[in-house]
């Protein structure tokens, strides 16, 4: 289009130089007067009145001198020179023009060519201009539907993380009571078999540390009475009889030189009673053990099941994070494309609207300026001959 519309300038340009070349060199020939020896210039023949043209065809001229005074292609002074000619040239019936005024009306179908052609440029590239920005404005709206649709499946993976740590905790809170019921019951079924243990310790600690040094005479002076008197205890914790409980004091308390017979016989009467104290007590701890190693076995368990409930839901809890997290991603990226589609949105408008000033543009110059310069330059003096059926 640049190239042509300079073409058509600079032959437009050589046009009107040319023309007004020819004008300024067509003078009438000078010829001697026949009386006289000077020559005189012959009276010129008064041409005759040429009608105005009507108000129609100055409202056409308007129109084309509009068009041609708007062109931004020509410089101004051929543009007014163009623009001027219109009465002489578009205006005189096509049967009455001269060859010059042919021309001039040449030249001015070129400067309207230009206008022309500018205007169908200017919608082409408006039109490209939209058919880009609609490509650009389906990308965004795609890309607005795929990261919906992304952000509503990272919802329902929210929702249903969510739901899951809920339940996990749930668990975990079931798992704890559990565990607490089961150490509980551990405790209450073990407390017997504690008592008997601590018990049956005592006495052999009892047997080892002082009755033992309290028989062989080896416990210092100082402490034997001390002594007698922790032995006579156990003895009423075992369920000695009341006659050897009295008899202890006596029989423990002698030298061991000193000792008869007697004194023989309550200390292994007392030595029989700790053995068979010590026997239940065995016997008591051996028939516990099976409900102990169970309740131990139910603790165990209850605590790695706990464990497990834990573990499950600090998994839980993290999947919910990251889920979120994700979810949140895609909100930002939903909002980024939302903003660019809404600016595509924006530019497709703006280029619609642009293709659309084009158009009218366009059709305003085909319907304007041009139509007035076709309707010119078949202009006829010639009436229509009617048809015969008219």
């Amino acid at each position: 289009l640049a190239q042509r519309l300079a073409h058509n300038r600079q032959g437009l340009e050589g046009e009107v130089a040319v023309c007004t070349m020819s004008f300024a060199m067509k003078r009438p020939a000078a010829s001697m007067s026949k009386r006289g020896g000077a020559g005189e210039e012959p009276a010129l023949k008064k041409p005759a009145a040429a009608s105005a043209p009507s108000g129609h065809v100055n409202e056409l001229c308007d129109k084309v001198s509009h068009a041609i005074l708007e062109s931004p292609e020509y410089p101004s002074d051929v543009k007014q020179m163009l623009a001027n000619s219109l009465t002489g040239s578009l205006a005189v019936p096509k049967e009455k023009r001269h060859a010059f005024q042919d021309s001039v009306i040449e030249m001015i179908s070129n400067v309207l060519d230009s206008l022309a052609a500018a205007a169908q440029f200017k919608l082409d590239e408006a039109e490209k201009g939209l058919g880009a920005t609609s490509e650009d404005y389906d990308k965004h709206q795609n890309a607005v539907e795929v990261i919906a649709s992304t952000l509503a499946e990272r919802t329902k993976v929210v929702d249903a993380a969510k739901n899951e740590h809920d339940e996990s905790t749930l668990a975990r809170v079931a798992a704890k009571e559990a565990f607490v019921l089961v150490e509980q019951a551990q405790t209450r079924a073990n407390a017997g078999l504690v008592v008997t243990e601590d018990k049956k310790q005592r006495l052999e600690s009892g047997m080892e540390t002082i009755y033992g040094p309290l028989k062989c005479g080896t416990l210092p002076a100082a402490e034997v009475q001390d002594g007698i008197k922790k032995i006579e205890q156990l003895g009423k914790e075992s369920g000695f009889d009341v006659s050897l409980l009295l008899a202890i004091p006596t029989a423990l308390s002698k030298p061991l030189s000193n000792r008869g017979s007697f004194d023989s016989m309550v200390m292994s009467q007392i030595e029989d009673e700790f053995q068979r104290c010590l026997a239940k007590f065995a016997d008591e701890l051996a028939n516990g053990e099976p409900g102990k190693k169970e309740h131990a076995a139910k603790v165990e368990a209850a605590s790695r099941e706990h464990a497990e409930a834990l573990a499950a839901e600090e998994a839980a809890k993290a999947a919910k994070e990251a889920a979120r997290t994700a979810q949140k991603d895609a909100e930002t990226q939903q909002e980024a494309l939302v903003k660019a589609q809404q600016k595509s949105a924006s530019d497709m408008r703006t280029a619609s609207a642009g293709v659309n000033a084009a158009k009218t543009r366009l059709k305003e110059f085909n319907e304007g300026p041009l139509a007035a310069f076709k309707e010119l330059l078949e202009l006829t003096e010639i009436a229509t001959t009617p048809s015969a059926g008219g």
